[in-house]
């Protein structure tokens, strides 16, 4: 009986716990040379009922500092969806920086060159604010 006991408060500790952010990737190391990479858990940080993971002490004290310099733009959604009027799913390896910004998109193909990549922001980001 005690070992029946002992499970639920088990599983509701790991429940509780949430899932790393951007499947684990540094968020910081995609604006460094050769980023993205993986975090650890030994540099972890909460922030805004998300887990994030970095590769080193220095990358978690630099979001600590200042997250929305760091963090994806329009919550991680595909940038290249929103900027065609819908919301869709992105995958964190599928990145590009603009402006100094993160953003993420579905696939390779929706990702905009770099020719592009301003004017797929602009629209993005209106269709952002519309549904704000």
């Amino acid at each position: 009986m005690a070992l029946f006991a002992a499970l639920p408060a088990r599983a509701q500790s790991t429940a509780a716990e949430p899932a790393p952010a951007l499947r684990g990737m540094d968020v910081v190391s995609y604006f460094q040379p050769g980023g993205p990479v993986k975090g650890q858990a030994a540099w972890r940080h909460e922030f805004d009922g998300a887990r994030y993971l970095f590769s080193s002490a220095q990358n978690k004290a630099a979001f600590v500092a200042d997250p929305d310099r760091w963090l994806p733009q329009f919550d991680g959604l595909c940038t290249a969806g929103l900027s065609k009027g819908f919301i869709g799913r992105s995958d964190p390896m599928v990145w590009k920086i603009v402006g100094g910004k993160l953003y993420l998109f579905s696939t390779a193909e929706r990702m905009p060159a770099d020719a592009q990549a301003a004017q797929t922001v602009a629209r993005a980001r209106e269709n952002w604010g519309k549904r704000r």
